[in-house]
């Protein structure tokens, strides 16, 4: 299926989203069952079966006391998952689907190994980036609290630019700004639209009694909403780089070049 890449408003980006989730829904989850899936169920039964239940508001002093010295107990563990999760499995992740997303988008074939294994390639300049992005806006917070916040969105493409342009650090926050700043309200407006939707799902998935189940059902469907975040972020991407640099023309010009040296080489084989 051939995707609509110009810049898009809102409504168009999330349009695009939903067909792109919709066409390629299976190559794209099978990259979180291999990877997200997985690595989050045996981190969170890890941690049921490590720890007594969360105490709750009004707990007595003894059940919180037992609570804080299990989670002391069970630390070591504990932070080498979340290490693990934090700077390997998330941005192998995310990098990954990036990579299928903007591959599918663009109308090129991909498997869900091939964008594995390009994520892998791409994982440590994405730790660096990361890094990089974590401290810029922890010192606007510390700073002002506001140009945090502003750095936050300023800089919220720079995984996109690491994946898909192939810079990092420094550059690709420089990047990101230059790509997000001319569309800042659309980018707002989608992060809160789906943060809000993540909240939503977060809160139904929470009313499952049984912590197995719910944890289960809970990695499935940020898995699946997972997807289509990244899905409208790698949309997004492609739209502010078509408003900034006439990415959709290019493209065009590179289609067109395409079949004509095609429909050449046929002819040539005809002759």
């Amino acid at each position: 299926m051939a995707y609509r890449i110009q810049q898009l408003k809102l409504g168009g980006i999330l349009d695009q989203a939903v067909a792109i989730t919709k066409d390629h829904f299976g190559l794209l989850f099978s990259i979180m069952v291999l990877l997200f899936i997985p690595a989050n169920l045996i981190a969170g039964y890890a941690q049921i079966a490590l720890l007594p239940p969360r105490p709750t508001f009004g707990s007595p002093p003894e059940v919180i006391q037992a609570y804080n010295e299990a989670a002391f107990r069970a630390f070591p563990v504990t932070m080498g998952i979340t290490l693990l999760l934090l700077f390997v499995v998330m941005p192998l992740t995310n990098a990954a689907v990036i990579n299928a997303v903007a591959r599918l988008y663009l109308g090129q074939q991909t498997t869900a190994v091939e964008s594995i294994k390009y994520g892998l390639s791409r994982l440590m300049p994405l730790i660096w980036t990361s890094i990089l992005m974590g401290l810029a806006i922890m010192g606007g917070l510390i700073l002002l609290i506001i140009p945090g916040i502003l750095l936050a969105f300023w800089f919220s493409l720079s995984t996109h630019v690491v994946v898909i342009e192939g810079i990092s650090g420094g550059a690709a926050l420089k990047r990101s700004k230059e790509l997000v700043r001319p569309n800042m309200g659309t980018m707002i407006v989608l992060g809160l639209l789906l943060g809000g939707i993540n909240f939503g799902v977060g809160l139904a998935v929470g009313i499952i009694p049984q912590p197995y189940l719910q944890l289960l059902v809970h990695q499935v469907v940020i898995g699946i909403m997972t997807i289509f975040g990244t899905a409208a972020f790698v949309v997004f991407y492609f739209s502010c780089r078509c408003g900034v640099e006439n990415f959709d023309l290019q493209y065009l010009a590179e289609s067109i070049g395409a079949e004509a040296n095609l429909d050449e080489g046929q002819k040539d084989e005809e002759w």
